[in-house]
């Protein structure tokens, strides 16, 4: 039977063990698409709403993925759960809110990401049925696959790490450092990576998983 939980949770540590197999590692892989571009865009989309067009002319107001992707994001993501996109530039000064456009276009990105899986999972008994068997389960699994780690991604992104969405919280903070965050994504991307492999970052962010994932995955 297809499944779309892929990691097993050590109740004394915190930490996910990893429990893959290839047909889960091809489940999280289409579930990451789904939300790089959900993501993504929404990100764009909100920053471009309130006034900076600079993510519509590098092509990130868009809702494909490959827009979006960031290598090393998208393998943590897949093996760790904690994943991100490419970090979306966005100019505080053309915004019209200012700074605070930044916190904005932070919430807009893990709201979007969070309502699509809700979205996803509403849609689900009107889908499964209308299915053959074997596609309905691949379906099923795939929801469920998507759903966690939508609420991963974006429970994830919504830390001021330079590297996630996040990281805008801290230009929006101390904006004169914005050329120093910039230049610390690249190391703040394998620092986390490593840290998301031991399952710290996963346990750290446990408790507000479980809370959510009642109302928007029916855990």
């Amino acid at each position: 039977m297809l499944q779309g939980n892929t990691k097993r949770w050590n109740r004394d540590t915190g930490a996910a063990l990893i429990d893959f197999t290839l047909q889960q590692l091809v489940l999280r892989l289409c579930a990451l698409l789904f939300i790089a571009g959900v993501h993504g865009a929404a990100v764009a989309g909100t920053s471009v709403a309130l006034g900076d067009q600079g993510p519509r002319h590098d092509g990130r107001l868009s809702f494909n993925p490959f827009a979006h992707l960031d290598i090393l994001g998208s393998m943590s993501g897949v093996l760790f759960s904690v994943g991100w996109i490419r970090s979306i530039a966005i100019d505080p000064s053309e915004l019209r809110h200012g700074r605070a456009g930044l916190v904005l276009a932070v919430i807009a990105g893990a709201a979007a990401t969070l309502l699509s899986a809700l979205a996803l999972r509403l849609l689900r008994p009107i889908i499964l049925p209308l299915l053959p068997d074997t596609t309905s389960a691949a379906v099923f699994a795939l929801i469920e696959t998507t759903g966690q780690l939508s609420l991963w991604f974006a429970l994830s992104n919504l830390l001021p790490v330079t590297c996630l969405t996040g990281g805008h919280l801290l230009t929006a903070l101390v904006p004169q450092w914005r050329d120093v965050f910039r230049r610390s994504r690249p190391f703040a991307a394998v620092m986390l990576a490593i840290l998301a492999a031991t399952g710290l970052v996963t346990g750290l962010l446990a408790p507000a998983y479980r809370v959510l994932a009642g109302p928007l995955l029916g855990e």
